[in-house]
């Protein structure tokens, strides 16, 4: 079965995830060939079905990476489905999240060319970060005081829409936790270090899914319906309450390498799909 890997013409990090699924693709029947959305030759009105999987610099062109989704879903099936691929690329579903009773990291949304009060918001530090981002891009940690956290606001609200969130500290300890879903049920979780603006990632477990982040990760994914994939990374308040910080079931990594078998159940869901 012909399948299309969907990455970029330029990865700004290596996909740890590329060589495990690879190898399971092989290992389940698929003639897989990476091809980079952003690749004006590639042909994606060819009826060849395609999974979402390092588009990492789609932030740069959301409306041409929006217009891609279109095309190539319109061409075969595209994973994760349409819809939901669009309605992720936005952060502020955190709100619709919120609005849905599922706890999320507080987030205010300041429009294009809004501004807000930033020393007015009750925590030591503050993250700003642009609406549309991935890998960390844009996001810095500040003072709420601090007059560069305004010129940050403002360098990127006139461009788009931002997120300002608190700091949670947390993460700092017990670390922000990645879950990862993978053909209706959560997989494994991993740990990561806190990472803004041109930091490195690290990370490390497998770690048991505790009760109360697995009950958050699932009202949270509840929404999306029958995914193949997807991740809800999670940090602990002061009175250690998970919280959303991040739904991703666009170009998340899923940390193959981290839980045997996972890349052979994620081959497993796609053939299942696209059968």
């Amino acid at each position: 079965m012909r399948l299309r890997i969907a990455t970029c013409t330029t990865l700004p990090e290596v996909d740890v995830d590329e060589a495990p699924l690879a190898a399971a693709l092989a290992r389940g029947g698929f003639d897989a060939q990476l091809v980079a959305w952003d690749d004006p030759s590639a042909d994606w009105d060819a009826p060849i079905p395609t999974i979402i999987r390092s588009t990492w610099n789609y932030s740069l062109d959301v409306d041409g990476f929006a217009a891609w989704i279109d095309r190539a879903a319109a061409a075969a099936p595209l994973l994760n489905p349409r819809a939901v691929v669009r309605d992720n690329l936005f952060k502020r579903y955190l709100l619709a999240l919120e609005a849905r009773g599922v706890p999320i990291v507080p987030t205010t949304l300041v429009e294009r060319g809004a501004t807000h009060d930033l020393p007015s918001i009750d925590a030591a530090r503050i993250v700003i970060k642009p609406e549309v981002g991935a890998g960390s891009l844009g996001a810095r940690v500040f003072a709420p005081s601090d007059p560069a956290a305004l010129a940050h606001l403002a360098s990127l609200t006139a461009r788009g829409a931002a997120l300002v969130q608190p700091y949670l500290d947390s993460v700092d300890s017990y670390g922000e936790r990645s879950l990862v879903w993978i053909d209706g049920e959560l997989s494994h979780a991993i740990r990561k270090t806190p990472r803004f603006s041109g930091d490195t990632e690290r990370v490390d477990g497998p770690f048991v899914i505790a009760d109360d982040e697995r009950t958050v990760a699932l009202a949270a994914l509840a929404p999306c319906g029958d995914l193949l994939y997807g991740r809800v990374d999670l940090a602990r308040d002061a009175g250690g309450q998970p919280r959303v910080m991040e739904l991703e079931v666009v170009e998340p990594s899923l940390f193959f390498a981290r839980q045997p078998g996972s890349a052979d159940r994620f081959v497993a869901g796609l053939r299942r799909r696209l059968a």
